[in-house]
């Protein structure tokens, strides 16, 4: 799922009087002014990767404009705003890749004497490239597919090169390659990823690149500024080491990270009201116009980028992914967080860890901001009581996941 921030333009109020309006997400970020019960607030976007989500909102007080940082648990009407963002659909790799998997096969597509027409070593050449895909190596699977493809434009190698033409960050080869597939073979599993990523790249003003060590990054030099494009490349490529370094991914090729102005995520989602953006195999960020390299958006790449080494390294649950995300990102749990879970799991209220494998998105605010915490505080437990040579096994044996799962609930209370 990843770091989302969701931008969005929803009115809703103050929950209690005395809610404090912050500078920043931090609860010891400095007070802006005290909210009292019932005050309209809109909503602007929200930060649900922090252990207790918050909300950057614009509130009228006497007159003007205030703008600044609320906690969830602040604000009320909040129904609205979470409903589109279990609404908000964006394209993933594993989505991608189903959409090919699913194609039926049909009798266009069965060769002379009514064989196949994909022989076995084409069959293991897709094989391969969607290995090579799912392991973050999107240009090894296409310099596996085109010879291929070169001999027979079969729709199975056609809508494999699309994607990892895709994960490569070269979408018009991509919607080249489905166009072509789909038009010898029906799939409306790829036909809808085609029109997403044809509406995605109809609104793309990220063409200007930097390259770090390990990363690409494309951005919108009318949005970013050149030198905090520059410091975002620095920013992953020291990321990328160290999380490395404890997790032990590996990546042959650069990470791409595209960074865009909120508008251009707003028109590529072809939703009016929001935008958003996370790790779908690349990393996504949106950027204010102008908008210098802070704290806020340092920890937002180590966070996705947490979640690209991860990717590296197989199929994880999203409690890991998140708690791990937010710890190499520099989070912690504060004092009522943790005082939170540990009330919730002596009342028998909080779901084992296996039970938050995946589905995030379907949570309301109050239960993500629970999820996050919990992930967090498992994630805590694990480093406490396995230490990192121990995380790093489970890395490289992730069979051992499920008892080691089992030991944190009962470590947590579960």
């Amino acid at each position: 799922m990843g770091w989302l921030p969701l931008f969005l333009l929803l009115s809703a109020s103050v929950k209690e009087g005395g809610a404090l309006l912050r500078t920043g997400c931090a609860p010891d970020s400095p007070a802006v002014a005290e909210l009292q019960a019932g005050t309209p607030v809109q909503l602007r976007f929200a930060v649900n990767g922090e252990s207790v989500p918050c909300y950057k909102v614009v509130a009228e007080m006497g007159g003007r404009q205030v703008q600044g940082y609320l906690p969830a648990a602040a604000i009320a009407d909040l129904n609205s705003f979470d409903k589109l963002r279990r609404e908000a659909v964006w394209v993933t790799t594993s989505e991608a890749l189903n959409a090919v998997r699913n194609a039926q096969p049909l009798p266009a597509l069965k060769g002379n004497g009514g064989q196949p027409a994909l022989p076995a070593s084409a069959k293991v050449i897709l094989a391969q490239a969607e290995q090579s895909i799912e392991l973050g190596q999107p240009a090894r699977a296409l310099a596996l597919l085109e010879p291929e493809i070169k001999k027979r434009r079969d729709p199975a190698l056609l809508a494999m090169a699309g994607v990892a033409a895709w994960r490569a960050d070269e979408a018009r080869q991509a919607l080249d390659y489905w166009r072509e597939a789909l038009d010898a073979a029906p799939n409306p599993g790829l036909e809808q990823l085609y029109k997403q990523v044809q509406r995605e790249q109809a609104h793309d003003q990220s063409s200007e690149k930097l390259y770090g060590v390990r990363v690409v990054l494309r951005y919108d030099s009318g949005t970013v500024p050149v030198d905090t494009a520059r410091a975002m490349v620095k920013v992953v490529d020291a990321t990328y080491a160290r999380v490395s370094s404890e997790l032990g991914c590996t990546a042959d090729e650069r990470i791409v990270t595209i960074v865009q102005s909120r508008d251009a995520y707003r028109k590529a989602t072809d939703a009016a009201e929001w935008s958003g953006g996370q790790f779908d195999g690349r990393i996504r960020v949106p950027a204010m116009n102008g908008q210098q390299m802070n704290a806020v958006a340092e920890q937002t790449l180590a966070h996705e980028t947490t979640h690209a080494c991860l990717a590296m390294l197989g199929e994880w649950p999203s409690w890991l992914h998140e708690g791990m995300a937010q710890k190499l990102s520099g989070a912690a749990l504060n004092p009522a967080a943790k005082a939170q879970i540990a009330a919730m799991a002596k009342a028998g209220q909080l779901p084992k860890l296996e039970q938050l494998k995946q589905g995030w998105s379907q949570l309301d605010a109050t239960h993500a901001r629970v999820a996050y915490s919990l992930a967090l505080a498992a994630v805590d437990a694990l480093y406490e009581n396995f230490g990192s040579d121990g995380v790093r096994n489970l890395m490289r044996s992730p069979e051992r996941l499920t008892a080691i799962s089992a030991e944190l609930d009962k470590r947590l209370g579960l």
